[in-house]
């Protein structure tokens, strides 16, 4: 009887330890911004896909990091695996040999899509302009570490950085640029957070450019897991769900009206050639475009 009593505490020790290793604790990267809206969306979807894959990988628990930092610090502390698991955030052919990417767009093929911030009262001057020539002579700004800083640059687009969003904002009310490029799920969103400014109306810029979940290379089990359940979501249908249903995404093509916009192409040659394979299948939104 005794050695039935001590075979059991053996076995329940074993089991409650084996189902603590199997519990994924997750850290994602917040930014003291306000916590922007957008963040929402990836976040919601991280959970979908981790929920998606818990019959292959068992229980998680997704945790905010200890502290806020800009994307560039999260990439950083990812790659080599400190306080951040997995973060969201444009691709790059540069971020994906520091970084391990998954490489299937998180808005589905629209990321490429830039509409414009502009300081409220300036739409007439936007208006006028009919060729990326007459778009080349007006500031940008973009954040330093941003991917869209190199690209724009690299089309010979006239750009200002700083060294994030808030600052970004701030420089754009002052008048220290005439332009914030946004993605079509951010201007929304962000012109509810800053007075003085306005999305932009008659024009868009669109370059390839998928939005990806990162983590460590050194860490190939989270790569497998956010993978799977994002393709298992994919298949079931609730990728697709909660992209059309979510209060980030749900409006942006009816807000953005790409179809009556002049929209200007850009080239990205920063893009690996894994990225591009990704981007030549992807059915792009089509809407009437400018190319010079």
């Amino acid at each position: 009887m005794r050695s039935c009593y001590v075979f059991f505490l053996i076995l329940s020790f074993v089991t409650a330890s084996g189902a603590s290793q199997a519990k994924d604790i997750i850290y994602y990267p917040w930014f003291d911004e306000g916590q922007f809206k957008e963040d929402a969306y990836y976040l919601a979807l991280l959970k979908l896909a981790l929920e998606r894959s818990k019959e292959e990988f068992g229980e998680y628990q997704l945790k905010k990091s200890v502290q806020p930092m800009y994307q560039g610090r999260s990439l950083v502390e990812i790659k080599y695996n400190r306080s951040v698991n997995v973060t969201w955030t444009m691709t790059s052919k540069e971020r994906e040999q520091a970084v391990n990417p998954i490489r299937i767009p998180l808005l589905r093929g629209l990321g490429g899509y830039r509409i414009f911030l502009i300081k409220e009262g300036q739409q007439e001057k936007f208006s006028k302009i009919n060729t990326t020539k007459q778009l080349k002579r007006l500031f940008a700004g973009q954040g330093y570490d941003w991917p869209d800083s190199t690209i724009l640059t690299d089309n010979n687009y006239r750009l200002i950085t700083g060294p994030g969003h808030k600052t970004l904002f701030n420089m754009l009310q002052h008048g220290r640029f005439d332009y914030m490029p946004r993605a079509l799920h951010e201007a929304w969103n962000e012109v509810e957070m800053f007075k003085g400014l306005q999305v932009e109306s008659s024009l868009a810029l669109h370059y390839p450019s998928p939005y990806y979940f990162f983590v460590s290379n050194d860490n190939p089990k989270l790569k497998k897991r956010i993978e799977a359940g994002l393709r298992n979501a994919e298949k079931e249908g609730s990728f697709k769900k909660l992209f059309e249903s979510h209060p980030v995404t749900k409006n942006m093509l009816a807000s953005a009206k790409l179809e009556q916009r002049k929209i200007f192409k850009l080239k990205n040659s920063f893009m690996s050639s894994e990225t591009q394979q990704v981007v030549d299948k992807i059915a792009l939104f089509h809407s009437p475009s400018v190319n010079h």
